[in-house]
């Protein structure tokens, strides 16, 4: 498995982005954002552990 840092796949995602002419647009990006309100206490519990170990990394 090849680790990679969030910065550099979020640049390679936006650089993708750009060839395929994906424009964001705020309001866009808000629409489909997750808003996460049905999401199960599990998931809740997880996404707080990626967080944490996101700042201590």
């Amino acid at each position: 498995m090849k680790t990679i840092r969030m910065a550099t796949f979020a640049a390679e995602v936006e650089a993708r982005k750009r060839e395929l002419g994906v424009v964001d647009y705020e309001a866009t990006k808000e629409a489909l954002r997750n808003k996460g309100g049905t999401r199960t206490p599990e998931k809740r519990a997880f996404l707080v552990r990626i967080e944490v170990r996101a700042k201590a990394a």
